[in-house]
């Protein structure tokens, strides 16, 4: 298992991935490339990375859907991380052929912090065959 360490500098971001994690699955011929996000107020996507205003729009979507200003039971003030961190999820799966990322053409793969800014993990684990 492999540990990325993920800086984010504001509250809500989606914060691209991809390139670290091709880097780590270089030379794997085939197999399966886990992601998890071990954090209860972060998560994990893949989307498009071509046009920024997509992650512009989820976030948008995610703070319309768990606002900040709603009557949380949670006290702790993140109540929206975890509400959104549960609709993303929390882990993922990606094929490797020839030593590449399986993905769409537009596809990227996202870590996405929702009570930042913080430093995280994720937890990268392949295997192959």
């Amino acid at each position: 298992m492999e540990i990325l360490t993920v800086k984010s500098t504001s509250r809500a971001q989606l914060i691209d991935i991809t390139d670290e994690v091709a880097r780590r699955v270089k030379g794997i011929k085939s197999g399966v490339c886990f992601l998890y996000v071990p954090h209860t107020t972060a998560g994990i996507i893949i989307n498009e990375g071509a046009d920024p205003a997509v992650a512009e729009d989820i976030l948008d979507i995610y703070k319309r859907l768990a606002p900040y200003e709603h009557p949380y039971r949670h006290l702790e003030g993140n109540s929206p991380a975890h509400v959104k961190a549960s609709l993303t999820g929390p882990c993922m799966s990606v094929l490797i052929e020839d030593g590449r990322l399986v993905l769409g053409t537009w596809q990227r793969i996202f870590f996405a912090e929702y009570d930042g800014p913080r430093t995280r993990k994720v937890y990268l684990k392949v295997l192959e065959g």
